[in-house]
């Protein structure tokens, strides 16, 4: 008898051994998943770190956008304003252009030659062809090739 209780004296020891390095087995396994836990936290905030850091720069971003946009639009507003200018002084021209042919026909008219207003307007016509002729500047013609004029 005292033989079947040394049996299980060390049946049960062999119980506790198994146990003790399942327990061990186990306690690793779970010292492993808390440091990988630890780690993809650590990771975890590092990406929220940057995340933040990146929409920083996402909303500088956009700050330099709406300046662009701000920019743009006052750019347009200019060449609008420049475009009336430009058709205000083509106006202002044509009425030089006019008063200078009338004027021009009375100083011939009190020189004593005898030539009417629509004469004196052909001529001064001819003599802004013959300038367009001799000054004819292709950069200045063709809108398409404005780049020459940079050199």
């Amino acid at each position: 008898m005292r033989y079947i209780g040394v049996i299980k004296a060390k049946n049960s020891m062999k119980n506790v051994e198994n146990l003790l390095q399942d327990l061990l087995s186990e306690h690793d396994f779970l010292k492993t998943m808390q440091a990988k836990i630890v780690d993809n936290y650590d990771i975890l905030a590092q990406n929220q770190l940057q995340n933040a850091n990146n929409h920083a720069i996402v909303v500088q971003n956009q700050s330099t956008i709406i300046r662009n946009q701000e920019v743009i639009v006052n750019n347009q507003i200019n060449i609008i304003k420049n475009q009336r200018q430009i058709v205000q002084n083509q106006v202002s021209l044509d009425v030089m252009l006019k008063t200078q042919a009338r004027i021009l026909h009375l100083v011939k008219t009190l020189a004593g030659e005898t030539e009417t207003l629509g004469q004196t307007k052909d001529g001064i016509d001819r003599m802004l062809t013959e300038s367009k002729e001799n000054l004819r500047f292709d950069a200045f013609n063709n809108a398409g090739d404005l780049k020459s004029l940079d050199s």
